[in-house]
């Protein structure tokens, strides 16, 4: 991983979760990845918030090591009423909670966090979407799993993958589903000159 020259605040990404870094590119910044080792909240007294607290989390983290730059940290949950999923333990922790998303409505929130230690800039929000499947029976489910690799994916799906399969609908940001609101953070990334107003 190459270490930012200090002259010139950089964007740095505090993942390396592909999905993230393919959004990320998408809104046209330059940045470089570096993994936040942190150990993530997984529960609280307001579940809604724990996406939030985990993006700060992770962008704090790696600010620490480089306070001149900017430090972008992003946390997904996918929750079935008031209650995160995590990313499945196994197979069958896969297919437990597919089972218990099947025929639902169920809120996907992702936090994000953008700081700055030098400049003492601190921007978390959060951001909803919904989404609804079908009635899954286990051959439904089964087969889902067999053409998507899961264990590495909050709730144990991802929309972008053969939705088809989970006869799967949502309302709200897409993207913000699969791991990154773009729509705010693009606001946030151009009021910071990070990346520029397009002509």
């Amino acid at each position: 991983m190459p270490v930012p020259h200090q002259q010139s605040p950089v964007l740095i990404l505090a993942s390396e979760s592909p999905r993230r870094k393919e959004l990320l590119r998408r809104t046209g910044a330059d940045f470089l990845c570096v993994p936040a080792d942190v150990a993530e909240y997984s529960e609280g007294d307001i579940p809604d918030e724990l996406p939030a607290k985990n993006a700060l989390l992770k962008a704090e983290f790696v600010a620490e090591r480089f306070p001149e730059h900017f430090v972008l940290g992003a946390d997904t949950g996918v929750f079935s009423g008031q209650k995160m999923l995590g990313k499945p333990a196994d197979h069958e922790d896969a297919v437990r909670m597919l089972s218990a998303l099947s025929g639902t409505t169920h809120r996907v929130i992702t936090g994000t966090a953008l700081v700055c230690r030098s400049r003492q800039i601190k921007v978390v929000w959060s951001t909803v979407s919904y989404v609804s499947m079908g009635v899954l029976s286990r051959e439904d489910i089964e087969n889902y799993l067999r053409c998507v690799y899961v264990l590495d994916k909050a709730g144990a799906y991802a929309i972008q993958e053969h939705p088809e399969l989970l006869k799967a609908s949502w309302q709200g940001e897409l993207e913000n589903i699969i791991g990154l609101p773009l729509l705010k953070l693009n606001e946030v990334l151009k009021s910071y000159q990070i990346v520029k107003n397009q002509a």
